[in-house]
């Protein structure tokens, strides 16, 4: 039979009696399951969004029942899916859907966006060579 072998002695043979002998603490690390680890995580990140989220939806709910012209959370719902079943319907030119006007709003900020590049790069080129026009702007 085997027996234990101890890194440190409990009790030791020169010890003169009523001495009291200190020992280090003894680490006990508990490992918990993998399942269970990733289920702690799980409700950690999720939990505080989704519990935020029912309290914004519930302030909603009942801020909207009390008004006659704020819709419900339900309502809204509702006309969103409507407006987003189908996006590029065309039936006039002032009843598209919201992808056209998506599209208009897209194709504005590109223009705009182009027209400024076309204007400022070249200008900070100049400003970055040229020390007269840099000490136009800057002071």
């Amino acid at each position: 039979m085997k027996q234990a072998q101890r890194k440190q002695p409990v009790v030791s043979v020169d010890n003169a009696p009523g001495e009291v002998i200190i020992l280090p603490p003894v680490q006990v690390r508990r490992t918990t399951p993998a399942v269970t680890r990733w289920l702690r995580e799980l409700t950690q990140r999720l939990l505080p969004p989704l519990l935020g989220l029912g309290v914004l939806l519930l302030a909603w709910q009942l801020a909207a029942m009390h008004s006659k012209g704020f819709p419900t959370p339900l309502s809204t719902l509702e006309s969103a899916l409507t407006l987003f079943a189908d996006p590029f319907y065309q039936d006039g030119p002032n009843d598209m859907g919201i992808g056209w006007n998506v599209l208009a709003s897209l194709q504005r900020v590109a223009v705009g966006f182009g027209l400024a590049a076309l204007a400022g790069i070249p200008l900070g080129f100049l400003i970055g060579r040229s020390l007269f026009f840099a000490a136009c702007l800057i002071r």
